[in-house]
């Protein structure tokens, strides 16, 4: 049977062992239940990119189904979600890597009172949900407002937040974005946001270090992951040009990740689309990945 044949017969994208009977490659040796779960181990699915054909509520059990241990997600109060309902829906056996946080426009200074509120309810939020990751951005231009203004206030700003997450032992990770998916920002790449954390010098005070925005605004992945190794509280990964699954596009992940597996040892958040919308096309793309890892 190919793999159209099995999804039809039910034994692929019916759970772990459709998927560990049949998505290896004839070379290699089948994978069980369990040596899914070990290759999945170092991944959290992002489940608001995937599954998009259920409603969210269900993707933590879909997640948990297919074998992955750990998700992330994005907003909670300002999508009027509540953490003590989502938290409900997860699988006793799934964890909560990382979650978004509200931030208002940052470049501006009258938004501090907003932010701070912003930032105590995250860290509730990531109490309930046992995360210890919050991402923060903010960073969207503002009219009037300089480049060089803009970065001074939006540190100013983490400066003041930083001892709320100090307090609550929970990292707020700065996402910088790239300008083709996001234009209209003030942070791209690695060197603000790093520039940013190594001034606040706050062990709380860190970086999302999403590889996909880095390939795409500033590309030298390993060398600058490597430079600021120190500053990541978490690493999300998507292949570029298109934000797919590692292996359809130009970002060899097998190097990357080995590399950035000398020097951190957290989740890597999946936040990418699934070509096609074919799930299953995507975890298998995964599992070929974490083989050769």
């Amino acid at each position: 049977m190919n793999r159209r044949e099995l999804i039809a017969a039910g034994l692929l994208g019916a759970g772990v062992a459709g998927i560990s009977a049949c998505t290896a490659p004839a070379a290699d040796k089948p994978l069980s239940d369990e040596d899914v779960r070990q290759k999945l181990a170092g991944f959290a699915v992002n489940v608001e990119s995937w599954w998009r054909d259920i409603p969210f509520e269900q993707r933590f059990s879909k997640a948990a189904e297919v074998g992955f241990p750990q998700v992330e997600f994005w907003f909670i109060d300002s999508w009027d979600r509540k953490a003590s309902e989502l938290k409900k829906q997860i699988p006793t056996d799934l964890k909560v890597a990382q979650i978004v946080g509200d931030a208002p426009a940052l470049a501006r200074s009258d938004t501090r009172a907003e932010f701070l509120e912003n930032c105590k309810k995250a860290v509730e939020n990531a109490a309930v949900l046992e995360t210890k990751i919050v991402t923060l951005t903010g960073h969207q231009d503002v009219d009037g407002i300089s480049m060089e203004d803009a970065l001074k206030c939006y540190q100013d700003h983490m400066a003041a937040a930083a001892p709320i997450f100090e307090d609550a032992q929970v990292f707020a990770a700065i996402e910088p974005f790239n300008p083709y998916n996001h234009p209209g920002h003030f942070i791209y790449g690695h060197v603000e946001a790093l520039r940013i954390c190594e001034e606040i010098n706050s062990p709380f005070m860190k970086i999302n270090w999403d590889l996909f925005h880095m390939q795409r605004h500033e590309g030298n992945l390993i060398d600058n992951f490597r430079k600021g190794a120190a500053h990541v509280a978490y690493v999300q990964i998507a292949d570029s040009p298109d934000r797919h699954q590692p292996g359809t596009g130009e970002i060899d992940h097998v190097n990357l990740l080995k590399a950035v597996r000398e020097s951190y040892d957290g989740p890597i958040g999946l936040e990418l689309w699934a070509k096609d919308d074919d799930y299953d096309s995507a975890l298998e793309d995964v599992l070929s990945l974490a083989r050769k890892l």
